[in-house]
């Protein structure tokens, strides 16, 4: 297996997806209340706001992006500090 489908794996991929789309929404996945505008209005400002952010950080600071990308993959990390 490579470095992107280590990186990529059915788990991470349902982890983005819950924090990125999923929670910024949940105001009105609770509330049930669609007509709700303003919630609507913050949902898609948080999730344009998290693209728009990482298009910005890869144009600008690719080796970022590419260092974030294998977090798991530190030996030095302290246990506290690795996720999963």
């Amino acid at each position: 297996m490579n470095d992107q489908q280590k990186i990529l794996s059915p788990r991470v991929i349902i982890q983005l997806l819950f924090f990125i789309v999923l929670m910024p929404f949940l105001p009105l996945l609770i509330s049930w209340r669609w007509g709700w505008w303003e919630a609507w209005v913050y949902g898609i400002l948080s999730v344009l706001s998290f693209v728009v952010s990482r298009l910005l950080v890869a144009r600008r600071h690719p080796d970022l992006i590419a260092e974030r990308a294998h977090f798991l993959q530190h030996e030095d990390a302290q246990s506290w500090d690795r996720s999963g």
